[in-house]
């Protein structure tokens, strides 16, 4: 986060330093409006402007990142539910094959017994 933090500081100082060094007024046109207006003041606003673009675009990724990660949390709940009624059915089919196998073998020893 510090090393982001610093990378950013630099480039803002890069640009307020660009901006003052071509600081000349510039005719601008947008749409059916026209504007004399320093060039500085165009480069400080677009620098502002573009770091407000991708600050929203990463907030826009950040929820995306949180709404995949509760539905992966409910997604892993749920298998792990089903884990566990499969675990217990694999038990009670042990336990069902391990009281055959007592009834089986009770069975054989009456019938050596006779």
């Amino acid at each position: 986060m510090q090393f982001g933090f610093i990378i950013s500081l630099i480039f803002a100082i890069l640009v307020a330093v660009f901006a003052i060094q071509n600081s000349g007024i510039v005719a601008i046109s947008f749409l059916f409006a026209k504007f004399n207006i320093s060039q500085a003041l165009v480069i400080l606003i677009s620098a502002a402007l573009g770091a407000v673009i991708v600050m929203l675009l990463g907030f826009i990724k950040q929820i995306k990142l949180k709404l995949k990660i509760k539905e992966q949390s409910k997604k892993i709940k749920s298998l792990e539910e089903e884990n566990k009624l499969f675990n217990n059915k694999i038990e009670e089919f042990k336990n069902s094959l391990d009281e055959k196998k007592i009834d089986s073998l009770e069975e054989n020893k009456i019938d050596i017994n006779e």
